[in-house]
């Protein structure tokens, strides 16, 4: 499975959606987007890759697409 593939699955997974929802272009706002979505999804980065991220720029992302850049 693809880095890219697993993020989407972890975003899928803190935003309660199927995978099959969610894509790269998938818009994160202030409805989805809030502190405990970005919490969740740091924690799956790190959990996953072994990769801390900084929350304000995991916060600040507006597509699913921005966070497989921050990951990758």
């Amino acid at each position: 499975m693809s880095k890219q593939s697993q993020i989407l699955e972890i975003v899928a997974e803190v935003l309660e959606l199927e995978v099959d929802e969610v894509n790269l272009n998938t818009k994160l706002d202030e409805d989805n987007w809030d502190s405990l979505a970005v919490v969740s999804f740091i924690a799956e980065i790190d959990s996953n890759f072994d990769q801390i991220l900084v929350p304000a720029d995991v916060r600040d992302v507006k597509k699913v697409s921005d966070l497989v850049v921050l990951v990758t």
